[in-house]
């Protein structure tokens, strides 16, 4: 067994556990484990590790890849390989959806902070741990938000090199786009920092200002959909029992067990609510994502705490922006219909954009990768969920939309022909979720045909989205009997 040696080497990433009532030292990293002190129950000891005596369960489990929307993006390297094209294919056009950077948390959260402080606030162990967020910064990019994106725009001029290197950049040519939210335009600075990093015309640095355009939320159906369209706001996001009905289920049958166990560990009176396992599961995100803090909140948590309220968060995810109810499937529309329309534009000479760069929100890339039908699982996420199939589902926002998450569509044109049509047959799309090329369903590689594409898209091209989203009695009715027939039969 692997001993101390040295007690005055400590350092802020190293922390140890205890096992068998003997301590166990190892180095502790973002990238590496978690080690929990189950028999204390308090914050974790600083000291220098050796993991080869670890219990590989234990030491296998990055928590930080398991905090659903808040998680970090797990690239962060400023180089990439140079993309290679299909053979006998020219990258034509390049289209990106980029979610924000890290953020401070919004004001939801820094309120359920302020009620974690005065949980806690006899607890010795947690009185280091104050609140360190203020509403005045609430949901406001972070350093490291920035950061995140001006490395993405960095890698992108890497991966898209001969792209890029023919292209100087005109408004005409290059789309930058945002939600209205300041923390998305920002983002869009940002990644326009690293992408034209030394190919602009201002000062020895060579700096690119960028036009990045907006529109006010409520009408923009391409980024902030469900904020366009009433019949979302008042049946998915405002009378969602569904979703209600299923977290309530679970947060008594699994999560209600961590808040009586840390009650009772830390003699917390009154004890914990169930809900507020939640807040400390944020806190914890937080501490990760704001300084890198992962002996505070976290510290509370077992690795099978982190995975429980990850599905319970990922079911809330999946009702509000994803399969589990039909209207998500069908909100970016408009959305696809703009992209198509942009890519064939191009393609017949209509229009001189070569690339359009967007970007938005957790909940843009769910609705994209929805109608896609990207991670479908084919078995509803409830609270009655085996174990089995919860440990084995697709739907993962840890993985699918940390901050920074992105979707790229690649355009190619080939000497090859894919079908008959004379314009389009020699046309090829990859998509890319997180830089990682993922095939489209229905189309057998990465690298699909445009016909293949568009005939997954189906009707959703050239949508009359003010028609599907117009709130009608007929429609909330519909929508509440939806939601008492899933009721009944999960």
């Amino acid at each position: 067994m692997f001993e101390q040696e040295n007690p005055s080497m400590l350092h802020d990433n190293l922390s140890h556990d205890v096992v068998n009532d003997k301590i166990i030292y190892f180095e502790f990293t973002l990238k590496v484990c978690y080690g929990y002190n189950p028999s204390l129950g308090v914050t974790l000891a600083l000291h220098v590790c050796n993991p080869q005596y670890l219990d590989d369960a234990l030491c296998n489990f990055d928590f930080t890849r398991h905090l659903s929307t808040k998680g970090l993006y797990p690239i962060t390297s400023n180089t990439t390989p140079p993309l290679e094209s299909p053979e006998s294919c020219v990258l034509v056009q390049l289209h990106l959806v980029s979610r924000h950077g890290a953020r401070y948390p919004t004001s939801s959260d820094v309120k359920k902070f302020d009620i974690l402080d005065s949980l806690f606030s006899s607890i010795p162990l947690a009185q280091d741990w104050p609140n360190p967020f203020n509403y005045s910064k609430a949901g406001l990019l972070t350093n490291r938000g920035e950061h995140e994106l001006y490395l993405l725009g960095k890698r992108a001029r890497q991966r898209y090199y001969e792209f890029w290197h023919n292209i100087t950049y005109d408004s005409n040519v290059v789309v930058f786009q945002s939600s209205a939210v300041s923390r998305t335009g920002q983002s869009g600075n940002a990644y326009a920092f690293g992408l034209f990093s030394g190919y602009g015309s201002l000062s020895d640095l060579k700096l690119q200002p960028v036009y990045i355009s907006s529109i006010p939320r409520n009408q923009d159906t391409e980024l902030s959909m469900h904020h366009a369209c009433p019949l979302w706001l008042a049946t998915v996001n405002d009378s969602n029992f569904t979703r209600k009905w299923q977290e309530e289920k679970y947060l008594d049958a699994f999560i209600s067990t961590i808040s009586r166990r840390i009650s009772d560990r830390l003699k917390i009176e009154p004890p914990l609510d169930p809900i507020h396992i939640n807040y400390i599961y944020r806190a914890c995100s937080f501490a990760v994502s704001f300084s890198d803090k992962n002996d505070t909140w976290c510290s509370l948590l077992e690795k099978d705490d982190f995975l429980q309220i990850e599905y319970l968060l990922d079911m809330g995810y999946y009702y509000s922006f994803s399969y589990g109810y039909q209207l998500n499937t069908k909100l970016a529309c408009r959305f696809f219909t703009s992209f198509v329309e942009s890519v064939e534009s191009y393609l017949t000479g209509r229009s001189e954009v070569r690339s359009t760069l967007k970007f938005a929100h957790a909940e843009t890339i769910m609705f994209l990768t929805t109608m896609l039908g990207l991670y479908e699982d084919n078995y509803p996420l409830t609270a009655d969920t085996l174990p089995q199939q919860i440990a084995s589902r697709k739907f993962r926002t840890s993985r699918l939309t940390p901050f920074s998450a992105n979707v790229y569509f690649e355009i190619y044109n080939c000497s090859t022909r894919y079908d008959a049509d004379p314009v389009f047959g020699t046309i090829l799309i990859q998509l890319l979720v997180n830089e990682q090329p993922t095939v489209i369903p229905k189309c057998v590689y990465t690298y699909c045909p445009w016909k293949t594409f568009k005939q997954l898209l189906g009707d959703a091209i050239n949508c009359d989205f003010d028609d599907m989203c117009k709130l009608t009695h007929s429609k909330f009715s519909l929508s509440m009997q939806y939601y008492d027939f899933v009721n009944i039969n999960i």
